[in-house]
């Protein structure tokens, strides 16, 4: 059974004692509540010295498909392990069909994993097929950054799984990068709904992100807000609090992000930390008839029972504050599937072909993190 919050932080202070007689050059990994291949441990780069670190769980379980637990950062081997994520999971699949019907929750059927092995997963391609249909790859991720004839490039560890949902497979992707980002992908294929192969729909996944940056329940969320007003040549740049539960849309012109801060967390100039949510959206923005996709971020208060994004207006009545406290970010992602000829064809009345993966996503990303980068000489 999953720990609850205050059980963790107990076995964690426990822990803390435990080790306070160690030097402190050690730096010993915290303590997981997992081992073997659930427990990810991978340090960046992957030849030579290390420079930055992660170290996560994962799990699997129906419907969701793949979920990360306790993630941590090193951003150097001196420095302490920053605790990003308690829980990251696809809360829904919601896919709405444009006549109206059939409006499928597809995390709420329990769809099995589908199976992986070796041609999904290849070895020479810095794959490993773990237990339970899961892949990890640890590769190269491009440039990381690039000066006239100096370049660098940079690594990272993606974990995903595929959902067996009927006629679709949902590939579930999660990736950790050297840099401090978190990556989430969520990617429909296989074969369009039999006897409505041509007609056209939306896939929306919705995460939920429990984010509890350097342990809770000390964290806040402020949107990230660019303005350029015209006529005009400024812009300006701020950050609003989120002081109450609430449902939010992104507006791309406005850069808008959720900024996530811990009250006490600063690098080493004294500036504050935080992660940015930033939508990574392929297509649109969706909206449809049901209250929980008029938005596109919500930030709630932390409750072990409200894990379903269909429900979200419900969790926020009333609205609870969510300032200095342990709170779950939710984005939702969409995939507007125009079905195509490349989709298949139909042949001697049957249908023929395969839906191409599309995708959508987010990304968390680190500001002032780091003091500067650990890339550069």
């Amino acid at each position: 059974m999953k720990l609850t919050k205050i059980a963790a932080a107990f076995l964690f202070l426990a822990l803390c004692v435990t080790l306070s007689s160690r030097a402190a050059a050690q730096n010993p990994p915290p303590w997981m509540p997992c081992s073997g291949a659930n427990l990810v441990d991978q340090k960046f780069p992957t030849v030579g010295p290390e420079v930055t670190h992660w170290r996560l769980c994962w799990q699997t379980i129906p419907g969701n498909g793949l979920l990360i637990h306790w993630a941590y950062f090193r951003k150097s081997p001196a420095s302490p392990w920053l605790f990003v994520l308690w829980d990251a999971r696809v809360s829904e699949i919601f896919v709405p069909y444009h006549s109206g019907n059939p409006r499928y929750y597809d995390v709420e059927f329990g769809f099995p994993l589908t199976p992986i092995g070796p041609a999904d997963c290849p070895a020479k391609l810095g794959g490993t097929v773990l237990a339970g249909d899961v892949c990890k790859e640890v590769r190269d991720r491009g440039l990381s950054w690039k000066s006239d004839a100096d370049v660098y490039r940079g690594e990272e560890v993606t974990l995903w799984a595929g959902l067996a949902a009927a006629n679709y497979n949902y590939v579930i992707e999660w990736t950790f990068r050297d840099d401090g980002v978190i990556m989430g992908r969520a990617g429909a294929t296989s074969h369009n709904l039999p006897g409505r192969e041509l007609e056209t729909h939306v896939h929306n996944p919705i995460w939920r992100l429990d984010v509890d940056l350097n342990g809770w329940p000390n964290d806040s969320v402020y949107l990230g807000v660019h303005k350029e007003p015209l006529p005009g040549l400024s812009a300006t740049d701020s950050e609003n609090l989120i002081a109450v539960e609430g449902g939010y849309e992104w507006d791309p012109h406005a850069f808008n992000t959720l900024n996530i801060h811990d009250q006490t967390l600063k690098n080493g100039r004294g500036d504050a930390t935080s992660y940015q949510l930033i939508p990574l959206p392929t297509q649109g923005l969706s909206r449809h008839n049901e209250p929980f996709t008029q938005k596109d971020f919500w930030v709630t208060h932390y409750k072990p029972t409200e894990m379903s994004a269909k429900d979200l207006e419900s969790y926020i009545q009333p609205p609870e504050p969510v300032a200095n406290a342990d709170i779950v970010a939710w984005y939702k992602g969409s995939v507007h599937h125009h079905p195509r000829d490349e989709d298949g064809e139909y042949v001697q009345g049957r249908w023929h072909g395969v839906a191409l993966i599309m995708w959508t996503g987010f990304m968390m990303k680190p500001h002032n993190l780091f003091d500067r980068t650990p890339f550069y000489p």
